[in-house]
């Protein structure tokens, strides 16, 4: 009985998943040594409020409104402080 085409062979499909999820893992991989890399540089900070702000903000992924309410500061104080940080981070 004759078969319909398209519906056989996977193993191209399942090679391509491979290969994609191998970029994935990498791709992942290398975003976690950066933020390590980035981390550590900002441990390396002077001034404790600037390394929390850049920790809060870059690592942490966090709002403004959210980290002027962690540390209990004004938005506007908090941006001060990360203008400052930003101007001392050294990578």
């Amino acid at each position: 009985m004759p078969h319909g085409s398209g519906g056989g062979d996977l193993s191209g499909y399942a090679a391509r998943m491979d290969e994609l999820e191998r970029k994935i893992i990498k791709a992942r991989y290398k975003r976690i040594q950066i933020l390590k890399e980035i981390r550590d540089h900002i441990e390396r900070m002077e001034d404790e409020n600037e390394k929390d702000v850049l920790v809060y903000r870059y690592i942490r992924n966090m709002k403004w409104e959210d980290i002027a309410v962690k540390m209990n500061y004004r938005r506007q104080h908090v941006l001060r402080i990360h203008g400052k940080a930003l101007i001392n981070f050294k990578m």
